[in-house]
């Protein structure tokens, strides 16, 4: 059963379901990308919830829209599985999706956020909406993961499903599985909040799913088992991997728990790294730096060596930090400053543009 605010679509023959709330049409509007193995719900909640536990009841309170797609899945909401739905595919669905929801606001300013997975998509997002004509802000990251392939010689750890998706029950982490660390983030969060804010049983039946294995992006060695070897090259292209020019501006909202240490210490770096590939592609690549004077010079310097800090911020918490009233009002706080920051780095290089 959907919920009031869900929709059933179709689109590029993928099968979708959105929450969309539109907001001030003078405002941003946030595109949610959730993780693997949770519906976007994660970000607009269910009607047992609380509105205030979620990041969709703060961002209506500034005005800010929100559209929040979860992916085919095997989620009883949805008809059918598509476990063959790739990172193309998807982008592409997205940015129709976008393209057909703002009409006639096409220049609304769109930030995407990506959760946990939800980063593997990020370049290939920017690329499906520039061949629609429609720009992204910027990209800030929620504990997520960009479509980087790893190379460490390790055995597939992952497994398939009958029905073709991803088992996200399988493996494990630090000796607990995926489940187990999700449940161990809510009851971090209730303690926080004195309450509970999503039961277990409501987390099962109204979020939990398992995934198209495409949408993790491409690897240098098998990531699954039993799964036969994909084309890399073909992979690394789709996900956008190295282009450089499909790279957003980034932000990073990080995790400040050692529950989730992986991000706590690594999405500050990872995700300054690409901001500043994105400057140097899209800000300032067709600008001759040996043309600029002394002073233009050194201003574009250090903005560009500042932009990474000006882009993270921190926030207490674990993997679902933006969940519970004190997280989720947080997060859209600092989504409203970074936002302003990328307009000001942005500003601060416009004049350097030719």
């Amino acid at each position: 059963m959907l919920f009031p605010t869900e929709r059933h679509y179709r689109i590029n023959d993928v099968p979708l379901i959105a929450s969309v709330r539109r907001g001030d049409l003078e405002q941003p509007l946030v595109l949610f990308l959730t993780g693997g193995g949770v519906l976007a719900r994660i970000a607009y909640g269910d009607p047992e919830a609380a509105p205030q536990d979620f990041l969709d009841h703060w961002l209506d309170r500034i005005g800010w829209g929100l559209i929040a797609p979860s992916y085919p899945c095997d989620h009883p909401i949805f008809a059918q599985a598509m476990p063959e739905l790739g990172l193309g595919q998807w982008a592409a669905t997205l940015a129709a999706l976008f393209e057909g929801i703002i009409g006639e606001t096409p220049r609304r300013p769109l930030i995407a956020c990506g959760w946990s997975m939800g980063g593997r998509i990020a370049f290939a997002l920017v690329r499906a909406l520039r061949a629609r004509g429609v720009p992204l802000d910027g990209f800030v990251s929620l504990c997520a993961t960009p479509p980087f392939p790893r190379l460490n010689g390790d055995p597939p750890a992952e497994r398939l499903l009958p029905n073709g998706l991803w088992d996200l029950t399988w493996a494990k982490r630090d000796g607990l599985t995926r489940d187990e660390r999700w449940s161990a983030e809510l009851d971090a969060i209730a303690a926080v909040e004195g309450r509970i804010v999503i039961t277990p049983d409501r987390f099962g039946r109204h979020y939990r799913m398992n995934v198209p294995i495409g949408l993790w992006g491409p690897e240098l060695e098998p990531f699954f088992e039993n799964v036969a070897p994909r084309a890399v090259a073909d992979e690394l292209r789709e996900a956008g991997t190295f282009s450089g020019a499909d790279y957003p501006l980034c932000a990073a909202i990080v995790p400040a728990d050692s529950r989730d240490h992986r991000h706590a210490l690594t999405d500050p770096a990872i995700w300054g790294s690409i901001t500043v590939q994105s400057l140097l592609h899209n800000d300032l690549g067709s600008r001759s730096m040996s043309e600029l004077s002394p002073e233009t010079w050194e201003s574009i310097r250090d903005c560009v060596w500042q932009a990474p800090a000006r882009l993270t911020r921190h926030l207490s918490g674990g993997h679902f930090f933006f969940v519970g009233s004190h997280g989720a009002a947080k997060t859209v706080e600092h989504l409203q400053a970074l936002h302003q920051e990328m307009q000001r780095i942005r500003s601060q290089l416009r004049p350097s543009r030719p």
